[in-house]
């Protein structure tokens, strides 16, 4: 009798570890195909937003704006002295950072005189 419940407990585990086996497939399956799904969205959208930009920019092109210009019979003229407006910008201060400089390593071959290097002292105001 043992051997049986053995046997039967056997089958009944080996079955759900089979079930769950096939759940988690089918759930890997699920999650690729949404995947695959938002790929083929997302280049859609790019091709789409590609398209768009390229309409846009052609819209601002100076022929298609003469064009529309003309299409609506604008009279644009120079503005005159007094519909011309002045505006200046006040001056940045700007801070002057100080650069902290470490000494030069050590060369061989300037130990030796064969290379001589040129340093340049700078000036700093403050």
């Amino acid at each position: 009798m043992t051997s049986s419940k053995r046997t039967f407990s056997f089958l009944i585990l080996g079955t759900l570890l089979l079930l769950f086996y096939v759940h988690e497939q089918i759930a890997i399956f699920q999650v690729s195909y949404s995947i695959e799904k938002k790929e083929r969205t997302v280049a859609r959208l790019n091709e789409e937003y590609k398209i768009e930009k390229f309409r846009v920019a052609r819209l601002r092109s100076p022929d298609v704006l003469n064009k529309r210009m003309k299409e609506a019979s604008l009279d644009l003229t120079a503005p005159t002295d007094r519909q011309v407006i002045k505006i200046v910008k006040p001056q940045m201060i700007q801070e002057q950072t100080t650069k902290t400089t470490l000494p030069a390593p050590f060369q061989f071959q300037s130990w030796l005189n064969f290379i001589k290097e040129a340093q340049a002292k700078t000036s700093s105001k403050g």
